[in-house]
């Protein structure tokens, strides 16, 4: 089952900067996810130890860069409003507020060590006009070791591993994706009908 993730070679790299962009800055892909792929691409031989530590650090860099300036930019009414395209709820907006104006740019540092902090803390360092400089300096000295930590427990895990874990989990995704897929039509087919009323 992952054979199809070593068989493009370098297109799946750029695949998983993608993956870094949307996971760090969204939860629609935690960065856990991701980082941890990277990890066994090394352990599989695919990419070396330092490129998959940078790809996972520059993409989770660009991934909360970009979150910066979104906050800073749109503003915090189109946040709110039209944030649930990009997965991020108002709730979270507000607690990442809340993190941000009581430490600073230390939350740009230290939030990066902590999950659900990670994930919502970059849009209110832009809305508080936090400066990029610092808030850059910040993220990157958080996002290096945790990219660094998350890589490495992927390459540790292994593909041999990972394979066999899947292997065993094989009839039940196929389950869980049948149940997925039979739920969104589901829905789409109620909206449909209760539009129509």
């Amino acid at each position: 089952m992952l054979e199809w993730l070593f068989s493009a070679g370098e297109s799946n790299l750029w695949l998983f900067l993608g993956i870094m962009i949307l996971g760090l800055g969204t939860e629609l892909i935690p960065a856990e996810v991701g980082l941890p792929v990277l990890g066994l691409y090394v352990s599989n031989g695919t990419i070396g130890w330092t490129a998959a530590v940078l790809i996972g650090f520059l993409g989770s860099l660009m991934g909360a860069t970009l979150f910066y300036f979104l906050g800073r930019y749109a503003g915090r009414p189109i946040l709110i409003r039209y944030g649930k395209w990009l997965m991020i709820k108002e709730r979270e907006i507000v607690q990442g507020e809340r993190i941000v104006s009581k430490y600073g740019s230390w939350s740009a540092l230290f939030g990066r060590f902590f999950p659900v902090v990670r994930s919502v803390v970059s849009i209110p360092c832009g809305l508080f006009n936090l400066s990029f400089k610092r808030y850059l300096l910040a993220s990157s000295i958080g996002l290096f070791p945790v990219s660094f930590f998350y890589v490495w427990l992927g390459e540790k895990f292994g593909v041999e591993r990972a394979e066999s874990m899947l292997k065993g989990l094989e009839q039940e995704l196929w389950w869980i994706l049948g149940i997925i897929v039979v739920g969104i039509i589901g829905y789409i087919l109620y909206r449909r009908f209760k539009s129509k009323r």
